[in-house]
């Protein structure tokens, strides 16, 4: 009986990464919040270091005055829209938080207080009360803020250098290991890339289409709710649906016509948004099927709470990455082409 060495080896590398990725897993429970804000500062590294490469094919710079560059314009480009419609954007946002909860009354009427209870009982957690909730939901804002920060700040020491930090994570690996792993970070390195653009370029897009839309319609704070439909943006499939709440709920007290048109709008965006504009953006980034990434980010979001479903987009797209060419061995590359 001759023994088949290679598919024992085989076997036996792809029972090791499984092993591998189930310690992993375990470490990153227990320690989620500063793998979070690891993963974050991944994803802000692979923002600057794509800008900076971008500015490279133009510029003859090197590495270091591209990182420096590609850091400076997309600061001056935040200030610049913070400087220019911060002032009416603040004041809109806060005409929006005055209005909610008038438009929330106006729900309640509609639908009835009882079954607005039901609903509230059924979906907040046991005991809640809305001062729990909005206090919650500051916290959420100030621990997000705060990690933004450090996550900035970490993104730029890794883009710094990630050659640096790539090898030293797969100098911790086997010997026999390394090769595989790192194609893997190279993949999942570029998928994120490309992912990140094309989202970055869908934001924009819908941010602004948002808020023109809201104006030709009348719906007040329209540029207020943009902004939040362009923020939103970033996570799948879950953000455009959350972001057409607020803004159906303010059309709501201008009435019920208004409120249905404001609805279709925000109906055809997405439509528009999921079968033109994605397609058509993102075509260079991998495809990951719709069903896997609602229930990824389903899953993060059970796993690390809501700032795993804010982070649910890229960690799918580097969770799927990382199993095609870690455990499937499958070349991306070739797949792609």
């Amino acid at each position: 009986m001759q023994i088949d060495r290679p598919a024992i080896a085989e076997f036996a590398l792809k029972s090791l990464v499984a092993i591998a990725l189930i310690a992993l897993a375990l470490l990153i429970w227990h320690l989620r919040d500063a793998a979070l804000l690891l993963f974050a500062a991944i994803v802000v590294a692979v923002i600057l270091r794509g800008s900076a490469e971008g500015l490279q094919r133009v510029l003859p710079i090197g590495d270091n005055l591209a990182l420096a560059v590609a850091t400076g314009l997309i600061t001056i480009v935040v200030a610049g829209v913070f400087i220019l419609f911060g002032q009416q954007m603040a004041i809109q946002f806060s005409d929006l938080a005055e209005a909610l909860p008038g438009a929330w009354s106006n729900l309640v009427d509609q639908i009835g207080a009882d079954r607005v209870d039901g609903m509230v009982e059924r979906f907040a957690p046991q005991g809640s009360t809305i001062a729990g909730v909005v206090q919650s939901a500051l916290s959420i804002v100030t621990s997000v803020a705060t990690g933004l920060v450090l996550a900035v700040l970490g993104g730029l020491y890794l883009a710094a250098n990630p050659a640096t930090y790539r090898a030293g994570a797969l100098r911790l690996l086997p010997d026999d290991a390394r090769e595989r792993t790192a194609r893997a970070l190279d993949a999942t390195g570029q998928s994120l890339r490309s992912w990140l653009l094309g989202q970055m370029v869908l934001m924009a897009v819908v941010g602004v289409v948002t808020a023109v839309g809201l104006t030709l319609i009348g719906v007040p704070s329209a540029l207020a709710l943009g902004l939040i439909a362009g923020l939103l943006e970033f996570v799948p499939l879950v953000g455009p649906i959350v972001a057409a709440i607020p803004g159906v709920l303010i059309a709501m007290t201008m009435g019920v016509e208004t409120a249905a048109i404001t609805a279709g709008f925000y109906l055809i965006i997405q439509q528009a948004e999921g079968n033109v504009m994605e397609p058509l953006i993102m075509r260079k980034s991998v495809s990951i099927p719709p069903a896997v990434t609602l229930f990824s980010i389903f899953l993060f979001g059970g796993l690390f709470g809501p700032v795993g479903v804010l982070l649910g987009g890229p960690l799918t797209v580097a969770a799927f990455v990382l199993v095609r060419v870690l455990w499937l061995n499958d070349d991306m590359q070739r797949s792609s082409a």
